[in-house]
């Protein structure tokens, strides 16, 4: 299997697993205030307050043991990539882990990590207000629920962003990023300077990733041509964001023969 089909597996994967992970999320979270109301269906501040704990422990134990499985998969990444790297014209010392390289791909992984925790502390204080605000108005039960609903899993959002919409996004960016950083770095340490821009075209592709596809550059060449603007360009290095956001094409290193 290429690494192509690699990280579109892997993407369409976790993609898939985490929306059943939110919903599970939700379920169990609009259960755990059921349970808190009282007998007119209202949830009492004091009560609100209490959750937290329980609210927060729900989030670690589905979504943050959920992307930690995520996170351990792009082992399958490095693997796919070195096995590619293999066929290529370089010194066989750089075709293998050493022990600097397992403690880049450790220090990476802990970066994708952190960023999904970032969410997860964002999402519990949104919720946690959620069910405070209510509290507070002593609005109707099913009030509380829909607020919930909208956001966490964005079925009945009334207008922002939602844990599900952020939280994907940060499934994409994360695995693709992953592996354009450990691309770039394992190709400077072999000395490669030349890559192609790979990957599929969409319904959804920019005009950006249109033109470029594979085409082959130099690291010079593709530093200045992603100084220009495109819709949905991400800022950050062009070995890492690519296209931009949402974007699934990668660089494949190229030796000469």
């Amino acid at each position: 299997m290429s690494r192509e089909a690699i990280l579109d597996q892997l993407l369409d994967k976790h993609e898939e697993q985490l929306l059943r992970t939110l919903e599970n999320l939700e379920n169990r979270i609009v259960a755990l205030i059921t349970s808190a109301v009282d007998d007119d269906a209202i949830l009492s501040t004091q009560i609100a307050i209490e959750l937290r704990t329980n609210i927060r422990q729900l989030i670690q134990d589905t979504y943050v043991t959920q992307v930690d499985a995520f996170v351990r998969d792009y082992d399958e990444i490095v693997k796919e990539f070195l096995d590619e790297f293999g066929r290529l014209n370089v010194p066989d010392e750089f075709k293998f882990l050493t022990r600097v390289d397992r403690n880049v791909i450790t220090q990476l992984k802990y970066q994708a990590f952190a960023g999904f925790e970032d969410v997860a502390n964002e999402y519990f204080e949104k919720i946690s207000s959620i069910a405070y605000q209510n509290a507070i108005a002593g609005r109707p039960f099913e009030d509380l629920v829909q607020d919930l609903k909208g956001a966490i899993t964005g079925t009945l959002d009334r207008g922002g962003r939602t844990f599900r919409g952020s939280a994907r996004q940060i499934v994409h960016d994360s695995l693709m990023q992953f592996d354009g950083q450990f691309t770039i770095y394992k190709s400077r340490e072999a000395g490669i300077e030349k890559f192609q821009y790979a990957g599929t075209l969409v319904k959804e592709s920019r005009p950006h990733c249109v033109e470029h596809l594979d085409r082959i550059y130099d690291e010079g060449e593709i530093r200045s041509i992603w100084k220009r603007n495109w819709e949905g360009k991400a800022e950050g290095d062009p070995f890492i964001v690519r296209g931009g956001y949402n974007c699934r094409h990668h660089w494949l290193p190229i030796v000469d023969e």
